[in-house]
């Protein structure tokens, strides 16, 4: 009996080949298996006892980084030859199907052992890997992943690797595409005072640089980090003036998991995400703070994350848990090209801990969180991308969705996977624009998919509009756009907010609270605190905060006195500020202002009005003092203060009106009210008031869902409350999971909202 087997799903880059092979031969099963752009093939004889065994185990036995989709089974053509024994068939090209690619993966346990075994002739090489662990997308030149078309086919290898390569001596590196050792694999590399140093000697040195107190330039797998130890107050504040990073949390890398348990807190679900694959960073809520005062400032949380690489292991191993942070300066990419980092010059950088292997896409380390007992990603890009993310209900249409100029990511969705990039940063940075431009042809060219439709944010002025614009419809001198002339559609900020929730939970409608900073409006004012109904690729407005008139552009996202300042003069209430007469002139002239509904700026201004903090330096700064002063209240049992958001109904939909929240809040402070309780109020009163809104929509329309999204659901203490508040209400609650919630997974639901609209028109 001879069949064709094709298995689809992510069976590229993880060993699976070579598991097909062991597999066959295992049970007298002879014929051979190829990949064939990121498809397996298989041509197998046997037995119909073998084969059932055999196909029923290509899915169930797989290999622990492989994640098969679908087997499909037919009988081979009469006549079809079959080689003696079990071949392994160099790969080929087929652009039948989409490939799913392999993330980079993490240094497994078996290549552990080896690395720790004296007797291994692997023992601390800092690039140890097999079939089921290393680098992979980060190194990818094209498909099929093979030697030839990775970033490892500059390094010959030695005879020993070539017969486990072969099979002979290993099955884990049989077919290894990363297979390496001291022999043959990059080399180590460190440059530091002028002298250069390699091997062994790099690292002994580059450990001897960290333990004095350096901070050192580390090579990872998507780039460089920038490492030194957690202590003492002069090493960190040295980072800080190098990244440019004034008060932002710095994660760290502890060497294992019983080290972070002696510092965090780490329940069942954060250690299987620390111990996932993607090997994220998680912020865990610290127990003790054995570090400087300057890692974290004053977070409560902790931002940690276990050794990814050989590297990593052996430099944590010497040196304990060490800051391990992008090698970048403030709002710029993380660099991944040697010669860039090579070319710093800067007092506080000791030295560069490199190797000869080179990276092709830039990944920053992943940041995620449990909340609400579900995973939350915060920041989505080594060891998450490029997987998909599964999207019911196949596309049309090919879709490439140019995300938002903040937290910018782009996404391309064909059938039912959403294939979504990397974080790049925010577009006004030239470096980000140039890594995000090229990112979309690489990853474009990779998956071999030619947008039929593009898609992007409402707003006229972001830059990720404009590119679509651009690709669209190039011009003829216009050399980088090298494409006919595509249909954008523009999609409302929140509506793509809502809708990447609908897209990885199958939901065909929803109400969708978004919360979050800024976000353009079909009236042309701006929003940021939305309920929406959402049905299939359309909304409806149905609430959101009542308006308020902010003066100083920009700069009310970053100045939350300034924010608190027009909350309060719209209430009547005179708040101090060393401008007060020009904003309150700037304030009566509303060209110089702008109508708002954001949460975000709600959540500055409150935080500002209590005196915890009156500026953003990093993103989010006040809404986080604001969430420890609430966190500080409920630890030291101090009840909330009663707060309420005033709430109208009208033909038009409902508001809730945060200016006499802020007034109220700003007339306790005066009288000497608690302010970690007025914190906690503050944040029942925003739980009440999603809930008395859901209800009243919900009554409306009979929509039981809700979708919460948005930057502004990074809080705990809002997302666990509203959480459970709704559940009680009978709602049934969604929220992102598998991409951010905030502004780095917008691109998912453009993308998904288009392929609904287009939907709607096939039919």
């Amino acid at each position: 009996m001879i069949l064709l087997i094709k298995v689809l799903g992510l069976v590229q880059g993880v060993g699976y080949r070579p598991f097909v092979a062991r597999l066959a031969e295992k049970l007298g099963i002879s014929g051979s298996v190829r990949n064939s752009g990121g498809i397996v093939y298989i041509l197998a004889a046997g037995s119909r006892d073998a084969l059932e065994s055999f196909t029923g185990s290509l899915s169930s036995e797989c290999p622990p980084g492989a994640d098969v989709a679908q087997v499909l089974t037919v009988p081979a053509p009469e006549g079809t030859e079959i080689p003696s024994g079990f071949q392994i068939i160099r790969s080929s090209e087929d652009a039948e199907h989409t490939p799913v690619l392999p993330p980079d993966l993490p240094m497994c346990g078996k290549c552990r052992s080896e690395l720790y075994d004296p007797q291994n002739r692997r023992s601390g090489y800092p690039f140890i890997s097999c079939v089921d662990c290393g680098p992979r997308y980060s190194i990818i030149r094209d498909i099929p992943y093979d030697r030839e078309t990775i970033t490892m086919d500059v390094f010959p290898m030695c005879p020993a690797c070539e017969k486990e390569y072969a099979g002979e001596d290993s099955d884990r590196r049989r077919h290894a595409q990363t297979i390496s050792c001291h022999d043959c694999g990059p080399r180590l590399i460190l440059r530091t005072g002028g002298r250069v140093f390699e091997k062994a000697e790099a690292l002994s040195r580059g450990i001897d640089i960290l333990k004095t107190g350096g901070i050192l330039a580390v090579k990872g797998i998507g780039g460089y980090q920038l490492a030194c130890l957690p202590g003492p107050d002069d090493t960190v504040r040295a980072l800080r003036m190098f990244k440019g990073r004034d008060r932002k949390p710095f994660a760290v890398m502890f060497p294992d998991l019983s080290s972070i348990r002696e510092m965090c807190l780490v329940s069942k679900e954060e250690e299987a995400l620390l111990l996932s694959s993607a090997r994220p960073i998680v912020l865990l809520n610290r127990l003790s703070c054995p570090f400087s005062a300057e890692v974290n400032g004053v977070s409560r949380f902790q931002g940690a994350f276990l050794p990814y690489t050989g590297l990593h292991q052996l430099l944590t191993d010497a040196c304990g848990p060490l800051i391990m942070t992008s090698a970048n300066l403030s709002d710029e990419p993380i660099l991944y090209r040697d010669a860039d980092i090579l070319a710093v010059d800067s007092p506080y950088l000791s030295g560069v801990l490199y190797h000869t292997r080179e990276i092709l896409t830039p990944l920053d380390d992943s940041v995620a969180r449990v909340a609400a007992g579900r995973r939350q990603l915060i920041r989505r890009s080594r060891g998450y991308v490029p997987l998909p993310v599964p999207v019911s209900g196949p596309s049309p249409v090919t879709v490439l969705a140019f995300g938002g100029d903040l937290k910018s990511s782009f996404c391309l969705y064909k059938d039912n996977r959403a294939y979504l990039s990397q974080y790049f940063g925010d577009m006004d940075n030239y470096a980000v624009r140039r890594n995000y431009i090229e990112n979309v042809s690489r990853m474009k060219r990779l998956f071999r998919m030619e947008p039929d439709i593009l898609a992007c944010d409402l707003h006229p002025r972001y830059l990720t509009s404009d590119l679509a614009s651009k690709w669209a419809a190039p011009q003829a001198d216009d050399q980088a756009w090298d494409r006919a002339e595509l249909q954008v559609v523009r999609i409302q900020h929140h509506h793509a907010h809502s809708a990447s929730v609908m897209a990885e939970h199958g939901l065909d409608s929803c109400i969708g609270v978004a919360f979050d900073g800024t976000g353009y409006g079909t009236d042309g004012a701006v929003w940021g605190g939305e309920f929406l109904l959402c049905k299939g690729g359309s909304y409806t407005r149905e609430a959101h905060l009542s308006y308020v008139r902010l003066c100083g552009g920009d700069a009310a996202a970053r100045k939350a006195d300034l924010a608190a300042f027009c909350y309060l003069d719209a209430a009547g209430d005179a708040m101090p500020h060393a401008d007060a007469d020009v904003l309150r002139a700037a304030l009566r002239d509303e060209r110089l202002t702008h109508r708002t509904s954001s949460a975000g700026r709600l959540f500055d201004a409150v935080s500002a009005v209590l005196g915890l903090c009156t500026e953003n330096t990093y993103e989010g700064e006040c809404a986080v003092m604001l969430e420890n002063a609430a966190e500080q209240a409920e630890r030291d049992n101090i009840p909330p203060y009663s707060l309420h958001f005033p709430l109208e109904h009208g033909k038009d939909g409902s508001t809730a009106d945060p200016v006499r929240v802020v007034s109220e809040i700003y007339r306790a402070v005066r009288a000497g009210a608690d302010r970690n309780a007025l914190a906690l109020g503050f944040h029942m009163a925003i739980v009440e008031m999603i809930v008395t809104l859901c209800r009243h929509i919900r009554k409306k329309c009979g929509e039981n869902r809700v979708a919460l999204s948005g930057g502004v659901f990074a809080n705990m203490i809002l997302t666990e409350t509203c959480t459970s508040e709704l559940q009680k209400e009978g709602f049934t609650v969604y929220m992102n999971e598998s991409v951010p919630a905030n502004d780095g997974g917008i691109s998912l639901g453009q993308a998904w909202i288009c392929g609904q609209l287009k939907k709607t028109e096939v039919k």
